[in-house]
Parts: C-alpha cells; structure tokens; sequence
C-alpha cells in the first residue's frame, strides 16, 4: 500500500467512525472532533503497519552471521552443561563425539562407527575412550572421565594438518 491509498483508507474509516457516532447522538461539533482523532489515529496505524509489512519495508540491517566451532557461544553452552548434577550431559557428550568423528575421518580418514575401522582407532585413541565414544548416550559420564575424553580427542591432532 502506498500512502495516499493509506490516507484514502483513513479517511473513510474515519468519516464512517463520525457517523456512526453522530447517530447515536453526538452533535455535529463532537463527531468532527472523534472523526478527526480517528483518522490521526487511523493514520499512525496504518502508516505504521506500512513501515514493516508494505512492500517497502523498512529493515534493520543484519550483519552477517559468522559460527566457528569454539566460539564464545559455544564455550558458554559447553561450561552451563557441564554443570549439571550427576554428570556431563547427553548433548556435550555428543558433540565431544562429533568432534572426534569428524577428527578421525580428516587427519586419519577412520570412520568412528565403522566396525572395519575400529582395530585401527582402538591403536589411536585408547579402547575405553572408543567404547565411550560409541555408547549413544552416556548417561551421567562424570567430569574425569570427559576431560579424559577431550584430551584423547585433542592428541588426534589439529583438523588443519592431515596425518596419512
């Protein structure tokens, strides 16, 4: 909609508004003056409604979205699930498992739930922490055994360097 169809819209609204009152009874003078309010009233609503839901909107500029694994979000995320009663969450141990899967088939090209490839990540990463790894939820793991866990996943070595 454009502002004179907004306008046009208004004003009928309006008119129709100060009849309506002055058909119940309101003189001549007090249904001008509802008329009027309405139609400023009438006017902020819609040139308001125009502003965010026209054609031409009007936008808050979005700078780009960047996500990068070890983010400050990501950091704050993994320290508030650490802190559960009872051990590390379903949700942190998966993501530890995702990290080391993505690992073992970049630097090392061992898919972790590969029955072929498990002899060879059982000579990389020590058997408890393969077993751990392939639980599909390790109800209540406690802090040790994931810091054991993230420290078998941090010798796997860097994603940016590949070890054949």
């Amino acid at each position: 909609m454009s502002f004179r169809r907004t306008l046009i819209l208004s004003s009928v609204a309006a008119l129709v508004v100060g009849a309506i009152v002055y058909f119940f009874g309101l003189d001549v003078v007090g249904s001008v003056v509802v008329s009027v309010v309405a139609l400023g009233v009438l006017l902020v609503i819609g040139l308001t409604w125009e502003s965010f839901a026209g054609e031409n909107a009007l936008a808050w500029p979005q700078p780009p979205i960047r996500r990068t694994p070890g983010a400050r979000l990501d950091v704050e995320e993994l320290s508030w699930s650490m802190k559960t009663r009872g051990g590390v969450q379903d949700r942190t141990v998966a993501r530890a498992r995702e990290a080391a899967r993505h690992r073992l088939l970049f630097l090392y090209g061992l898919d972790l739930f590969d029955p072929g490839d498990r002899p060879e990540i059982e000579k990389i990463l020590a058997p408890g922490v393969v077993r751990t790894l392939l639980v599909p939820r390790a109800t209540n793991l406690d802090l040790i055994s994931f810091t054991r866990l993230l420290n078998a996943i941090e010798a796997l070595g860097s994603p940016t360097e590949r070890h054949t």
